[in-house]
C-alpha cells in the first residue's frame, strides 16, 4: 500500500505577498522555471516568475509520486510581477526514480498551471564526481538537467541560480564531510533542471564555497519537425 504523509513548507505564513521575492528570477533576459535539488536530506527549491499572489506551498507524497500545490489568491488589482521562489523539504527519501508536480491552482482548486520535474536518488554507495548535462544534445523546448557531485562533501541548502545570456552559474554552499566509518565516502548531489532553454550555446559554472568550481558547456539544438509522409 502506498505510503501516503502530509508535509507543509517550512516558511512561517505572514501574509500572501510574503510568499513571493519582488523581481524576476533571472539574472538575465531568459527566465524559464527552475527545479533545484539536493540530497541528505532531500530539499527541493522551485522558482518561477508570475503575476499572481500564491499561497505558501503543501507538499504531498504517495509512493514516488510528490505533489506541491500553491493556491493563488484573487485581487481586485492585478499583482505585480515578482518570483515565486518556494523551498520544501523532503525528508531522506529511499534511493529510486521520483516524480515531482508543482501546481498552481484557485482557492476553488481548479488548476491552473502544473510544472514537473523527475528525478533520481541513487544508491550512497556510487559515487563520482563531477558535472554532467542530461540529455547530452537538449533540444529547443525539452527540460534540461545539470548534475553535479562532489566528493567529501555536504551540501547543507538548495543552490542559487542565476542565467546571464548564455551563462548558467549554479552557487552551492557546501561543507567538508567527513567518513563515517572506514572506507565511506561523503557524498553530495545537486540537480538544477530547467523547464526550457533557447537555441544557443551555453555555459554553466558550479561554485562552491568549499572546493574548485565545476564546469561544462553545451548546446541547444532547434526542435526537429517531423516530415509529412507523401501518400501514393
Amino acid at each position: 500500500m502506498a505510503r501516503i504523509f502530509l508535509l507543509t513548507a517550512t516558511i512561517t505564513f505572514l501574509s500572501a505577498q510574503a510568499m513571493a521575492q519582488t523581481g524576476s528570477c533571472s539574472a538575465g533576459i531568459q527566465d524559464p522555471p527552475v527545479f533545484a535539488l539536493v540530497t541528505g536530506p532531500v530539499r527541493v527549491t522551485f522558482r518561477d516568475t508570475v503575476n499572481a499572489l500564491l499561497s505558501e506551498p503543501s507538499v504531498t507524497i504517495a509512493g514516488n509520486e510528490i505533489t506541491v500545490v500553491q493556491s493563488e489568491f484573487e485581487t481586485l488589482v492585478a499583482p505585480p510581477v515578482s518570483c515565486n521562489s518556494q523551498s520544501v523539504l523532503l525528508g531522506d527519501l529511499p534511493s529510486g526514480s521520483y516524480t515531482l508536480t508543482w501546481k498552481y491552482q484557485s482557492l476553488s482548486r481548479s488548476p491552473l498551471e502544473t510544472f514537473p520535474f523527475a528525478f533520481t536518488l541513487q544508491d550512497a554507495s556510487t559515487c563520482v564526481p563531477g558535472l554532467t548535462i542530461q540529455p547530452q544534445s537538449p533540444a529547443a523546448g525539452q527540460p534540461v538537467s545539470i548534475l553535479y557531485t562532489a566528493t567529501f562533501r555536504g551540501f547543507l541548502q538548495t543552490p542559487d541560480v542565476a542565467i546571464d545570456g548564455n551563462q548558467i552559474t549554479i552557487d552551492q554552499p557546501a561543507v567538508i564531510a567527513d567518513p563515517a566509518f572506514a572506507g565511506h565516502v561523503p557524498c553530495a548531489r545537486g540537480v538544477v533542471q530547467f523547464k526550457a532553454l533557447q537555441v544557443g550555446y551555453y555555459m554553466v559554472t558550479v561554485r562552491s564555497n568549499s572546493g574548485a568550481p565545476m564546469s561544462d558547456g553545451f548546446v541547444v539544438s532547434p526542435a526537429v519537425r517531423a516530415r509529412a509522409v507523401r501518400g501514393h
